[in-house]
């Protein structure tokens, strides 16, 4: 489980990386914003090639915490804008359901990398 953590991992940074580009290209937020996402995918990238090369999860497992402590507060920041209807943008719908599947992704990741590891 904890090699299927490390390779979910790194696609999971790698997609952080381009989709914050994506959406952020010629309108950025103040760098406190989007800059915690691509410190999450970096700690994901890193710790997701450390477990594959030495074994070692434990950075993988606090990878995945702060990761899913930035979704966290994303995904219920939308919620909360979707539901009091302030300032809702187009697309805002879309960008809270998959902001919810990234936060369900990185929970099922930080829990496979705290599995046992089996002989």
């Amino acid at each position: 489980m904890i090699r299927k953590s490390a390779f979910i991992a790194l696609f999971f940074g790698l997609f952080l990386v381009i989709s914050e580009f994506a959406r952020n290209w010629g309108n950025w937020q103040p760098w406190p914003f989007w800059a915690v996402d691509f410190i999450a995918a970096g700690a994901l990238i890193w710790g997701g090639l450390r477990t594959l090369y030495q074994g070692s999860s434990r950075l993988l497992s606090a990878a995945w915490g702060v990761t899913v402590g930035v979704f966290w507060m994303s995904y219920f920041s939308h919620i909360q804008t979707l539901v009091e209807g302030i300032d809702v943008a187009k697309g805002e719908g879309p960008l809270t359901l998959m902001i919810g599947v990234m936060l369900l992704v990185a929970v099922i990741g930080l829990f496979m990398s705290l599995a046992r590891r089996t002989v």
